[in-house]
């Protein structure tokens, strides 16, 4: 008689297609260290957009990073890889930090699937360079709301779905620093992990893209560092797929009445 791990691959294969959070967690990094320099990563199913080159001494990198980076406080170019919070959602060690070009060529950051799926959401974050740089001002970059603090700026997050055939279905914007507000004590800059609602780029996303701009923009392009924390992206399958569960759910319930029926035991090897 058969075994009963005969079953085994109809459940296994049953609870993959309820769907996926990608948390990065499988990559078990040291604290405070990142991987940014991988020409692209794989988790969770979905693959991570990366590139890089080294100029001499100077490694530039595009795309996304898995980091577990923990410092709030430093800031510059030389603490890139850590959110603002000082670690993933729940205080989990891994998250990702995504980085572009700058206002609006920000394509690099790209994260594609192999097959449709429906996206829930993800949670997001500013990065410390990216926070203290538009909370302080650097070098580079001015304060938010300037002197004053009336200046009206924005960081804005955009986040675009395309099918199959590279055609969008749709895209959110969630800003991650807003001063625009009549009330200056309304004025913000994000500084933990915050949902976006994803579901209405609809069930046949094959890619994401992310895009960066700000209202702090010179001849160069955009002054704020083009950099933004991802965390617990929540994948559905397309809406066939999630249908198939119940249908493979039910067949292994009916073959293992069936065995047991013709008298199978559950402790047979």
């Amino acid at each position: 008689m058969m075994p009963r791990t005969v079953f085994l691959p109809w459940i296994a294969w049953a609870m993959a297609a309820f769907g996926t959070t990608i948390h990065f967690e499988e990559f078990g990094l040291p604290i405070n260290s990142a991987l940014p320099y991988t020409g692209g990563f794989s988790s969770g199913g979905a693959q991570f957009a990366n590139s890089w080159a080294v100029w001499g001494s100077f490694t530039s990198w595009n795309g996304f990073a898995v980091s577990t980076w923990t410092d709030t406080t430093t800031p510059g170019y030389n603490n890139q890889f850590s959110a603002i919070s000082g670690s993933g959602v729940g205080g989990s060690h891994h998250y990702a930090v995504g980085y572009g070009t700058g206002s609006g060529a920000s394509a690099e950051m790209r994260i594609t699937f192999p097959t449709d799926v429906q996206l829930q959401g993800l949670y997001v974050n500013n990065t410390t360079y990216a926070y203290l740089s538009m909370r302080d001002g650097d070098a580079f970059a001015k304060k938010f709301g300037g002197s004053s603090g009336n200046d009206p700026d924005w960081f804005l997050l955009t986040i675009r779905g395309w099918d199959v055939s590279d055609l969008p279905t749709g895209a959110v914007q969630f800003y991650l620093a807003d001063y625009r507000f009549s009330d200056p004590a309304q004025d913000y800059i994000v500084d933990m992990w915050t949902w976006v609602d994803l579901s209405s780029l609809g069930a046949s996303v094959r890619k994401l893209t992310f895009e960066l701009d700000s209202s702090d923009v010179g001849p160069w392009g955009m002054n704020t560092p083009a950099y933004v924390a991802l965390d617990n992206i929540t994948v559905v399958p397309e809406p066939w797929t999630g249908a198939t569960v119940w249908i493979a759910v039910g067949l292994a319930w009916l073959m293992r009445r069936r065995w047991f029926a013709l008298g199978g035991s559950a402790e047979q090897k």
